[in-house]
């Protein structure tokens, strides 16, 4: 390959087991994160040994596992902002199982100005009942 070609960048492969590997290790470490569960990549560090190696011979990294961390708290949101307010009927099996016009509307609505929602109409958020114990109910998500 030659250095004007672009490289192409391999994603790292998450498995649910890897997922739940990393979800217990941010419940043993959220102290760490303060309340808005920000994790710096350099928290990740004693939990890369615990991964296992990608079919490819590549271990995930520090920024691999920040990246999954703040790819499940968006999910999270999104699958949050279903849940809590849209008028939808969420449950973590079918999201909010949008049968009716009237909710396909709701739900085309959230989607304009949540686009990842969109993966939660007719399917839960499989890790809702693990993320919701790192997200304090009773606060609001803002930049205040």
């Amino acid at each position: 390959m030659s250095s004007s070609e672009p490289q192409v960048k391999l994603r790292a492969a998450w498995t649910q087991a890897d997922v739940e590997m990393l979800l217990d290790y941010a419940e043993e470490i959220r102290y760490k994160a303060g309340d808005r569960m920000a994790f710096q990549e350099g928290h990740f560090n004693d939990l890369l040994a615990s991964l296992p190696i990608q079919p490819n011979g590549h271990r995930k990294t520090a920024k691999n596992c920040h990246d999954k961390w703040e790819s499940l708290k968006r999910e999270y949101y999104a699958a949050s902002t279903i849940a809590g307010g849209s008028g939808l009927a969420y449950s973590t099996e079918r999201g909010a199982n949008v049968v009716t016009e009237a909710g396909q509307l709701v739900m085309d609505e959230l989607i304009e100005t949540r686009p990842e929602a969109a993966q939660f109409q007719n399917k839960g958020f499989k890790y809702w009942d693990r993320m919701q114990q790192f997200v304090p109910h009773d606060k609001a998500r803002g930049a205040n």
